[in-house]
């Protein structure tokens, strides 16, 4: 390698892991004020990042209109501001199509992406007002026929989910056979297809997963035009990641490489994407505390007030986390655990400095997705409280 390309990498390098420590400060002190008067495990959620993630969001892809996955976080102040900052929405849930109607939204621009749904969701989605409902399989075009025949479609085609910290592929997507088969169904029951979807799994660093999405999307299109259907629809799907280890790809770059894809798709088709995790993931940091310490055959461990069952399921699953302790000093490795008396609610090894104690506050950042929204109060521990700040 060239000395002033290498001088270059690691200088960049440098740049960004800056960067991920500024931002985990930044995190840190919009939390800071849970710490005082504690009384249980809190997910801080700063109001002013949320708009900030939204706005790069929609100015790194103009010509995507963002639905906000509420399955990330859900809670109610939280769609509210994404509304406020024109955002659309996608859900996967009764629960969820309630929480717009709750927020007062235009229903025709809520999406239905859920590729299997209960026959009691479509109903109560197709008496609320939904449109637009994503199918995979032959049996999901029957089912959606049955209670709304003038339903629109999109179908999920798979794509590789290579390079996602959390892959999605296998449950859902249709093959290229599998897409016939769907079309073809379709067809038969008199419904339309006329919008194609992929996702290219969850906290992806790939762009190339989105570039190969919109490809195959254009293959498709031309199927469903065969079909005598016009293609109004391209989803983009979820996956934009969150920094964590300033390895990831920034929202800058997957918009310019997405939007020069999107120069080959007609204008007439409305492209969205479903960003969640970006939207909410680094408006997040959970506040929580040691409850306990022990070793155990020479290695040390850490209890904390919550785990794997209060909203850290991620960090058990390998997820990449910034964990700070308000102490400091010197550092070692410690095996992480949350209070329940499960077996699996142990979070990995992490460093923290040795003199560790109990009661001491732990801040763990980029939790604002999938944390509160994952958690459940096994045994008897409360899980996060959320609380909106800043």
């Amino acid at each position: 390698m060239d000395l002033a390309i290498e001088n270059s990498s690691l200088e960049a390098a440098s740049q960004q892991r800056l960067l991920i420590e500024n931002d985990t400060r930044e995190q840190i002190a919009f939390s800071a004020g849970c710490v005082q008067g504690y009384e249980g495990p809190v997910l801080a959620m700063s109001e002013r990042r949320l708009r900030d993630n939204a706005q790069k969001f929609k100015s790194a892809m103009p010509r995507v209109r963002p639905h906000f996955a509420v399955k990330a976080n859900p809670d109610a102040d939280i769609l509210r501001i994404f509304n406020e900052e024109g955002c659309c929405f996608e859900i996967a849930s009764s629960a969820e199509l309630q929480a717009m109607i709750d927020l007062g939204v235009d229903l025709e621009t809520v999406f239905y992406s859920n590729p299997i749904k209960s026959p009691a969701s479509i109903r109560d989605a197709a008496e609320a007002g939904i449109q637009w409902y994503v199918v995979d399989t032959p049996e999901e075009v029957i089912k959606i026929a049955a209670i709304k025949p003038d339903a629109k479609l999109y179908v999920r085609t798979e794509v590789s989910n290579e390079g996602s910290l959390w892959p999605l592929a296998g449950k859902f997507g249709a093959s290229a056979s599998g897409i016939q088969s769907v079309i073809e169904t379709a067809k038969e029951y008199d419904m339309e297809i006329t919008g194609v979807t992929f996702h290219v799994g969850s906290q992806c660093t790939n762009i190339k997963n989105w570039i190969d999405g919109i490809q195959s999307a254009k293959s498709i299109f031309a199927q469903l035009e065969a079909s005598g259907w016009t293609p109004e629809l391209l989803n983009l799907g979820g996956g934009y990641p969150v920094q964590f280890t300033g390895d990831e790809p920034s929202i800058a770059e997957i918009g310019e490489a997405i939007s020069k894809e999107l120069e080959t798709i007609p204008q007439s088709i409305q492209v969205m994407a479903e960003p969640g995790r970006f939207l909410a993931g680094s408006a997040g940091c959970l506040v929580t505390q040691v409850v306990g310490l022990a070793t155990r055959d020479e290695k040390r461990w850490l209890y904390l007030d919550t785990g794997t069952y209060g909203g850290l399921m991620e960090l058990a699953d390998g997820f990449h986390s910034n964990i700070i302790s308000q102490r400091t000093g010197e550092t070692g490795m410690w095996t992480m655990a949350g209070p329940t008396c499960d077996s699996i609610d142990v979070f990995g090894e992490h460093r923290l400095p040795t003199n560790m104690e109990v009661e001491d506050v732990v801040f763990i950042t980029n939790l604002g997705a999938y944390c509160t929204t994952c958690a459940c109060d096994f045994n008897g521990f409360p899980v996060p409280k959320l609380v909106m700040v800043d």
